[in-house]
């Protein structure tokens, strides 16, 4: 992993509202579907759904989380090997 890869990493989850989603997918430790994800953490964090979305995908673009698609449903899956890789332990979060 390059230094920009870290950078890239550590800048992603610099954001409360990036790192309240982190948190989020560590405890629950399995693959979420985006609409129930996006909609409660909208709704915990008072943020509107485009919002939401914009962060989700940061932490998709830097890698922190992974998506697939299901359909047209995305499912969103954190990448503990990712993070530890950098030195964050999810449970710890």
């Amino acid at each position: 992993m390059s230094n920009n890869d870290t950078v890239s990493i550590l800048k992603s989850l610099a954001d409360d509202t990036r790192m309240s989603i982190v948190r989020r997918l560590a405890r629950d430790e399995c693959e979420v579907a985006g609409s129930e994800i996006v909609q409660t953490c909208a709704e915990f964090l008072k943020l509107a759904q485009p919002t939401m979305s914009h962060h989700f995908a940061r932490l998709v673009q830097s890698g922190v989380l992974r998506e697939r698609k299901v359909g047209t449903e995305k499912i969103y899956q954190l990448d503990k090997d990712l993070l530890s890789s950098v030195g964050i332990d999810v449970t710890k979060l």
